[in-house]
């Protein structure tokens, strides 16, 4: 939840790639999502935009990904951009290739939620050096905040494993500890501890919402990790996998 929007550049000739894709990077909290259908229009745009990250399928018929990220190389005012390369195939010889020409990393398709947060996570960095460590999703949902014997239905605008962030204008105070109750998949509730560890004002709201509270959970078994981790996933992707005709983002079935 940094201060500073982070770009990113989506290259891909499928236009259900590219929307489905950009949804999903929304809801995982970057606002700024370009997109093209072709490497020639990428080069065209990076050094306007300049992305803090580009993601660049290698199967392109309009100067496919291998040409390109020859390009961004070699172009010393945006060679430093990470590049990850988005690619269906399995041909080692093709992945080596993009590897010498300095691509920092790969993802399969189809793509997989983890796979894509724990990639941007590791090229993505906050100021003071910071990393999302958790999985996190925007979310229309309410939750149940108690302090003191007093409760409130508010609004969750972002929600993770390590915490939420609530939309309020009458926050409480850093440092506050507070039980919130969150009504899961399959409208099952479970109930949290968790301390107040910031407040935005009006003038400061996160991701273009109301200001509110950030809620660090606390004492997490490793049960209700594994609730909320596939209950974050569930709102990441939801009618995304019924929409799509062919596989684009799939569900994590690797527990």
């Amino acid at each position: 939840m940094s201060e500073r929007t982070k770009t990113i550049l989506l290259v891909d000739d499928s236009e259900t790639f590219l929307m489905y894709t950009s949804k999903l990077l929304r809801r995982l909290g970057y606002e700024n999502i370009a997109s093209v259908k072709n490497g020639a229009d990428a080069l065209k745009l990076l050094l306007t935009l300049m992305p803090d990250i580009i993601l660049l399928d290698i199967a392109m018929q309009q100067m496919d990904g291998i040409t390109t990220l020859r390009h961004i190389k070699s172009d010393e005012r945006i060679a430093n951009i990470p590049v990850i390369i988005i690619t269906g195939i399995s041909d080692n010889e093709t992945l080596e290739e993009c590897k010498k020409l300095g691509c920092t990393g790969y993802l399969k398709k189809p793509i997989k939620v983890p796979e894509l947060h724990d990639i941007l996570n590791k090229h993505i960095t906050y100021p003071g050096g910071k990393k999302r460590k958790f999985l996190r999703s925007i979310s229309n949902d309410e939750a149940i905040v108690s302090h003191k014997g007093i409760s409130e239905k508010l609004h969750i605008l972002c929600l993770s494993v390590g915490g939420v962030y609530v939309g309020t204008t009458n926050p409480y105070s850093v440092g506050t500890d507070v039980e919130v109750s969150l009504t899961v998949k399959d409208e099952k509730t479970i109930n949290l501890k968790g301390t107040v560890i910031y407040v935005k004002n009006r003038d400061k709201a996160i991701y273009g919402f109301f200001p509110g509270m950030a809620i660090k959970f606390k004492d997490l078994t490793s049960d209700i990790s594994e609730i909320l981790k596939a209950y974050v996933e569930e709102l990441l992707i939801e009618e995304i996998i019924d929409e799509q005709v062919s596989p684009i983002i799939l569900e994590d079935r690797s527990e």
